[in-house]
């Protein structure tokens, strides 16, 4: 979770997927604003190490590698994600390395479904499809596709957010028949 509005628009959005899915389903949240990540600053310790120097994200990588479906749900801050999540996705780079760097096919072997889910102030959906274009990089080094993608333009307007709520409910619903 990148978002710091637990009552905001992005929250809503997220628990009506989350309730969406099939009572069965394991459900592990992480929220970059409680757990802010250290950010990447480039020390190539992934380039020669499985891992990241930093242990900060430890546990979060040991779940996001056995995870089978991610949901990213983050607000668009001035056309991107927000610090902490930004963080947290520049962490990835262990990945990256592993792959790139070290030669390592497929860093994550189990694949993975993933959904984007925004909210932004303008009535646009391009600031949310600009967040798409950044996180598709990411997502294949993560042995990730990104299947669907939920965006709720016009907060700054207050515009009617029940059509998104639904359209989030939909992709859980959606893939809970897969």
């Amino acid at each position: 979770m990148g978002f710091p509005n637990s009552d905001g628009t992005t929250a809503k959005l997220l628990d009506s997927f989350l309730a969406s899915l099939p009572v069965n389903a394991e459900v592990e949240r992480y929220d970059c604003y409680k757990n802010s990540p250290a950010p990447c600053n480039d020390c190539r310790y992934c380039h020669y190490a499985d891992g990241c120097a930093y242990p900060d994200l430890d546990n979060f990588y040991q779940s996001l590698e056995n995870s089978d479906v991610l949901v990213f749900a983050t607000p668009v801050y001035n056309l991107s994600f927000p610090a902490p999540l930004k963080a947290l996705i520049d962490r990835m780079q262990r990945y990256w390395a592993a792959r790139f760097i070290r030669g390592v096919r497929k860093p994550i072997k189990l694949k993975k479904q993933a959904f984007l889910i925004t909210s932004c102030g303008s009535d646009s959906q391009k600031e949310g499809e600009m967040l798409e274009k950044q996180l598709k990089p990411v997502l294949t080094i993560l042995n990730a596709t990104l299947t669907e993608s939920i965006h709720c333009a016009g907060a700054d307007y207050n515009r009617p957010i029940e059509d998104c709520i639904k359209a989030a409910a939909k992709a859980a619903e959606r893939l809970s028949q897969q």
